[in-house]
């Protein structure tokens, strides 16, 4: 089962955030993620990703 949606708001290991735009299995059953961040594209591991924080705004 997939941990992320599309359109989710992903952090990376590396501290990176970006949105997840493609989520796919490799031949060996391993999820990956493609996660976008200012229009380039990183391919990543579901374990090297966490949810990013909501930011509530003041209405």
């Amino acid at each position: 089962m997939k941990k992320f949606a599309l359109g989710d708001v992903v952090n990376s290991d590396k501290g990176r955030r970006g949105v997840v735009r493609a989520a796919y299995k490799s031949k060996d059953g391993q999820q990956f993620y493609a996660v976008e961040k200012d229009g380039a594209m990183d391919y990543l591991e579901e374990d090297r990703l966490s949810p990013a924080p909501r930011v509530e705004l003041a209405a």
